[in-house]
């Protein structure tokens, strides 16, 4: 069964993530274009390092251009943000990648005018995909593609890197001389950050687990608190000015001060929000999801600005990035600015920050505490996954969803959102959320508060709530 989740359709290689089943995903999707009558269809299609992604990338292609459908293939590990960005003039843009699932998931990622696309054109893909008998499916020998022309072989980005570049200051960070402690986590992004270094005339650098490693030494190839221990050590002591980590497809992204200290997307997105507002002079408003701080809203009202709020999924912060006047968008593994493309960009995120912090000749813990103070809203929010069978979901799903309990903690309700998940928010602004993943077997609890102390204390009476411990 092909099924699309938060972020495309992911499976385990060999079981339902097949070669014919990335072959009936290709003719949903050739069959979609046709619908729509599009003139010189144009696929662009990428994959990163996990294993036989280059394969399944051929494979993929081999029936778009027996569908009489163009494909230009990227012949060497390619980040999604690149893709995305590549393939705007484009029909499409194909990412085979499962982003930060464990190694033996991969996944597709279908991209139109720069984000993901939409949960009814997914469902669209879906239905034909899980209709269509693989014996009913043309397919043309990739090397005939490659000389007929039907396939063009990509690898040069440039065009991506200059977008990038052309957001930063670069006078102030060649005058700055930052040095930045960049963590590939065994993903695609090294070459692509090598490059804008080079142009930025960044020097001092550093770049953790660039090898490819479709093990990603057995653990989550994702920027998650856990994974971010030796880098953070490493930040410190080596008096690294800021780290940066991205996940194995490069859209996510989480950073690191000077003093070790590790900051998601809730923080980056809330000081680069509030840097591109004040003295960039940007405006039009902020998309961020349901599970996100309320430090942005305040920040928001503070200009005056408009704050949109969109369900989880990246897809849809890209779809009010796309219908609003919102210049930036975000949750808390990714970021998404709109001039650039409308799916979270972990690459230049990471550019982004470090502009930022030449610009304030401070580090990100400075900046933050000195605008948390402004705001008189102290802020330490958390996320945790929860690894979860069908029986715990069904459970869970009955408890909180259907008989609508509310859990026991020693704080007072004054809201109960079941829009997106089950959130609860209290009194004093804070809050926490319960909500099942839309690409995993996992559930999510998510709380913020004053301080890390309460925050798990909060997040232990959700455990204890909906009856999970073991985190991810």
């Amino acid at each position: 069964m092909i099924k699309f989740g938060t972020s495309g359709f992911r499976g385990i290689i060999g079981d339902n993530f097949t070669r014919e089943n990335v072959q009936k995903v290709a003719f949903a999707l050739s069959k979609l274009i046709k619908e729509e009558k599009v003139q010189s269809p144009c696929v662009h299609i990428g994959f990163d390092n996990r294993f036989m992604g280059e394969m399944f990338a051929k494979w993929f292609s081999e029936v778009l251009i027996a569908e009489n459908i163009k494909v230009v293939f990227y012949d060497k590990a390619t980040p999604t943000p690149v893709i995305a960005f590549m393939s705007k003039n484009s029909t499409f843009g194909v990412v085979l990648t499962a982003s930060h699932n464990p190694y033996y998931y991969n996944g597709i990622k279908v991209i139109r005018e720069s984000g993901e696309v939409p949960d009814d054109f997914a469902s669209k893909i879906e239905k034909i995909a899980n209709k269509i008998k693989i014996n009913k499916i043309r397919t043309k020998p990739f090397e005939k593609g490659v000389k007929d022309g039907d396939i063009s072989i990509q690898n040069n980005t440039e065009s991506y890197e200059k977008s990038v570049i052309s957001f930063i200051d670069k006078k102030c960070i060649k005058a700055e001389k930052p040095k930045i402690l960049f963590n590939a986590m065994h993903g695609n992004c090294s070459q692509t950050i090598k490059n804008i270094c080079k142009k930025l005339c960044i020097e001092d650098y550093g770049i953790m687990n660039e090898n490819i490693d479709p093990y990603f030494e057995y653990g989550l190839p994702a920027p998650y608190l856990k994974n971010l221990t030796i880098q953070a050590q490493r930040v410190k002591k080596e008096k690294f000015d800021v780290g940066i980590a991205l996940d194995g497809d490069s859209d996510r992204i989480t950073c690191i001060d000077s003093s070790g200290e590790i900051y998601d997307c809730n923080y980056v997105l809330v000081l680069l929000y509030n840097y591109f507002v004040s003295e960039k002079k940007y405006s039009g408003g902020v998309v961020h999801n349901t599970a996100f701080t309320n430090l942005i809203s305040i920040i928001a009202k503070k200009f005056n600005e408009p704050e949109y709020i969109a369900k989880v999924g990246f897809k849809n912060i890209a779809e009010k990035l796309s219908s609003t006047n919102a210049f930036i968008g975000g949750e808390t593994n990714g970021i998404a600015f709109k001039k650039h493309i409308l799916g979270k960009d972990g690459i230049i995120g990471a550019f982004f920050v470090i502009d930022m912090i030449c610009h304030y000749k401070k580090g990100l813990k400075k900046l933050l505490k000195e605008l948390e103070r402004e705001l008189n809203f102290p802020s330490c929010a958390l996320e945790f996954a929860y690894p979860i069978n069908e029986m715990k979901k069904s459970e869970i799903t009955q408890k909180v969803f259907c008989l609508k309990e509310l859990p026991n903690i020693d704080k007072k309700i004054i809201k109960t959102d079941y829009n997106d998940g089950a959130k609860y928010t209290f009194s004093n602004g804070y809050w926490t959320m319960v909500r099942f993943s839309g690409n995993e077997n996992v559930v999510r609890i998510f709380a913020e508060m004053p301080n890390e102390e309460e925050c798990q204390s909060i997040i232990a009476d959700i455990e204890n709530f909906v009856g999970v411990k073991e985190r991810q």
